[in-house]
C-alpha cells in the first residue's frame, strides 16, 4: 500500500478483512485518516447528513444482509448523535461496529474542543465499549469487538480512538483481507438429554404453536419450512424473523405481535406446546402473560441470558436454532390437531380481511393505501415500517416472503430510523426496490437523507401516510381524555421537499394513483416521496396497547 500505514489504515484493512462493504459516516477532521484509508484501500465511504442517520444506515445494512454494519463518527457530539441508533441496535440484537474519534492523547482531560468522555454513555447502549491508545493494538481491539458483537445475541460495539492514534504509524502487519473475517463464536448444539426431552414434548403435543424469533435470522436454517410442513405447525414470525418462512404459507398465523393479532393471543392461550425459537417473551408477546396455564413452553436460543426471561420455560435449550430445527426435521411427525390449527389460521385470515376500511373525503383508509403500495411492489421489495400509528397498520398487512425484506424500526419505539433504514437497505441490496412506510411526523426527522441516496445513485421510496397529526399519541389521547394536546401537524408538501433534494415527488389521493406512482418511482431508479393523505384511524395495535 502506497500511503502511510497509520491507525486509520489499520482500521480500514481490518474492516475489509471482516467483510464490511460500506463505511457510513459524517464529516469530521479527527477521522480524516480513516477517510484517506477508505479512498486508498477501496472501501466505499457513504457520507450521510447526520451521524444518527449514518448509524441507522449501518444497522439497516445488518438487517438486510445478516452481516455487520460499520459507522465512523467524529468526537464529542458526533459520538453522542450515535447513541440512539446504538440503543436501537442493542434492543433489536443487530451487529454494528461504531468507531468514534476522541481528542489527541496529549489534550485528553484538558477541555479540548468537542472533547467529552463518551465511554460511560456508550457502555450503557452497547455490548462493549472501549478506548484504544496504541495504534499497534487496533486490530487486537477490533478482534475483541468482533467477538463481543457476535457472542450470544448480537448487538452493537463501540471503539474510541484518539485522533493522534489514528494518524500514528503502525509497525505490526495489517490484517490480510484474503484471510477472511475473524472467526465467529461457536454456537452450541442440542445435547442428547435435551434432544430426548424435546422428542417427548413433541410426541405429546396436540395443539403446538411455533414462534420464530430474531436468532433464526442470524443463525439461518434451510429446514424451518420442512419442519412446519412435516409437523403441521401454525407459526408466527417476530421482528427480524419476518420472511424466514414465506408468509403466504397456508400455516402462517400472522405476525408475532399480539397487539395486532388476536388470533395469536388465542393461540397462546390455547396451545399445549409453544416452541419459542431464537427469542424470549418480550413486549410483542406480552411478556408471556397470554400463555395458557397448561402450555409446555420449549425455549431454544444460544444466549443463556434470554432463557426464562419474563416467563419460565418448561424446557430451556441453550442451543443454536439451526441445530434445533435439524433435530425437529428428523423427529417423527407430531400428531397436531389440524382442526385446531385450521381454526387459528382461519381466525387470523378473517381478522386480516376485516382490517380493510372505508375511504372518506379526508383521505384513504391507511389499509387501502398500504394495499395499493403492496400491489405495485415487486416480490423482492424491502419494506420498512416504524413505530407510529399509520405504519402500525403496515405491520399486519404486509406478507414478507424472504428474510431481510422487512425492517421494523420499532424495537425501542424510536422515530427517525425509517428514512435512513430505506437508504441503508438499498446500499445493502442495490437491486431490490425499497419502500418506507412512515407518517407525517416521523418523516421530518431525517428526510434530507434522500439527498444522500441521490448523491450515491441509490434509490428508495418513502410513502408518507399523512393524517396531519402525531396519530400514535393523538388518537389515544382523544380516546382517554376526549381532547388532544398540541398533536396537530399542518399538511406540508413533502413531494416538493423531495423534488428540492433532487428526487421524485408524488401526491396521490386514490389507489390507482398510488400504484402508478410506485411503478414510476421504481422505474426511475431515483429516490422519491409518495405523499398520501389518509384518514386518522387508530390501528388495532394502538387501540390494544392503549
Amino acid at each position: 500500500m502506497a500511503q502511510q500505514i497509520d491507525g486509520g489504515a489499520a482500521i480500514i484493512a481490518w474492516l475489509k478483512a471482516a467483510g464490511v462493504a460500506n463505511v457510513f459516516s459524517v464529516s469530521g477532521g479527527p477521522i480524516n485518516a480513516i477517510y484517506r484509508a477508505c479512498a486508498h484501500q477501496g472501501l466505499p465511504l457513504v457520507h450521510a447528513r447526520h451521524e444518527a442517520a449514518a448509524c441507522f444506515m449501518a444497522e439497516s445494512f445488518s438487517r438486510v444482509t445478516g452481516k455487520a454494519g460499520a459507522a465512523v463518527v467524529t468526537l464529542g457530539p458526533g459520538v453522542t448523535n450515535a447513541v440512539t441508533p446504538a440503543l436501537v441496535s442493542m434492543l433489536a440484537g443487530t451487529p454494528m461496529i461504531i468507531i468514534g474519534a476522541q481528542s489527541g492523547t496529549r489534550t485528553m482531560e484538558r477541555g479540548a474542543g468537542m472533547s467529552y468522555d463518551v465511554l460511560p454513555v456508550l457502555k450503557g447502549v452497547t455490548k462493549w465499549a472501549a478506548r484504544c491508545t496504541d495504534a499497534n493494538r487496533l486490530a487486537e481491539y477490533l478482534d475483541i469487538a468482533w467477538r463481543k458483537m457476535w457472542a450470544g445475541r448480537p448487538g452493537p460495539v463501540f471503539l474510541e480512538v484518539p485522533t493522534d492514534i489514528l494518524s500514528s504509524p503502525v509497525t505490526t502487519p495489517l490484517r490480510d483481507a484474503a484471510a477472511g473475517a475473524p472467526p465467529m463464536p461457536g454456537r452450541p448444539g442440542v445435547s442428547a438429554a435435551a434432544a430426548a426431552a424435546i422428542g417427548e414434548a413433541c410426541r405429546m403435543a396436540a395443539r403446538p404453536l411455533l414462534l420464530l424469533g430474531d436468532e433464526t435470522f442470524w443463525d439461518r436454517s434451510d429446514r424451518i419450512q420442512a419442519v412446519v410442513d412435516k409437523h403441521g405447525l401454525p407459526f408466527s414470525t417476530l421482528r427480524l424473523a419476518r420472511g424466514i418462512v414465506d408468509e403466504t404459507h397456508p400455516r402462517f398465523a400472522g405476525p408475532g405481535y399480539t397487539a395486532c393479532n388476536g388470533a395469536l393471543r388465542r393461540a397462546l392461550a390455547e396451545a399445549d406446546c409453544i416452541i419459542l425459537a431464537g427469542h424470549h417473551f418480550e413486549f410483542d408477546l406480552e411478556f408471556g402473560d397470554s400463555v395458557g396455564a397448561g402450555a409446555k413452553v420449549i425455549q431454544v436460543c444460544s444466549d443463556p441470558e434470554l432463557m426464562h426471561r419474563n416467563r419460565r420455560a418448561d424446557l430451556a435449550v441453550a442451543a443454536s436454532p439451526a441445530a434445533f430445527f435439524d433435530l425437529l426435521a428428523d423427529l417423527p411427525a407430531m400428531k397436531a390437531d389440524q382442526a385446531w390449527v385450521g381454526s387459528v389460521i382461519a381466525d387470523w385470515t378473517k381478522e386480516w380481511q376485516a382490517q380493510r376500511g372505508e375511504d372518506a373525503n379526508d383521505g384513504l383508509h391507511p389499509v387501502n393505501a398500504i394495499d395499493a403500495v403492496s400491489a405495485a411492489a415487486p416480490a423482492e421489495t424491502i419494506f420498512v415500517s416504524s413505530h407510529g400509528n399509520v405504519d402500525f397498520w403496515a405491520d399486519a398487512r404486509l406478507r414478507i416472503s424472504q428474510p431481510g425484506r422487512y425492517l421494523r424500526a420499532g424495537q425501542s419505539g424510536t422515530l427517525g430510523a425509517e428514512v435512513p433504514y430505506g437508504a441503508g437497505a438499498n446500499f445493502a441490496d442495490p437491486q431490490a426496490p425499497v419502500i418506507v412506510f412512515v407518517g407525517d411526523g416521523g418523516v421530518g426527522f431525517h428526510v434530507t437523507e434522500l439527498d444522500t441516496a441521490e448523491r450515491y445513485g441509490r434509490a428508495f421510496i418513502i410513502v408518507v401516510l399523512d393524517d396531519e397529526k402525531w396519530g400514535a399519541i393523538s388518537l389515544p389521547q382523544q380516546q382517554s381524555f376526549g381532547e388532544t394536546y398540541e398533536m396537530d401537524l399542518p399538511r406540508r408538501d413533502w413531494a416538493k421537499v423531495a423534488e428540492g433534494l433532487g428526487c421524485g415527488g408524488y401526491v396521490c389521493r386514490d389507489a390507482e394513483a398510488i400504484k402508478a406512482a410506485i411503478t414510476d418511482a421504481i422505474a426511475s431508479k431515483k429516490p422519491a416521496i409518495v405523499q398520501v393523505p389518509v384518514r386518522s384511524v387508530i390501528s388495532p395495535y394502538m387501540a390494544y396497547i392503549s
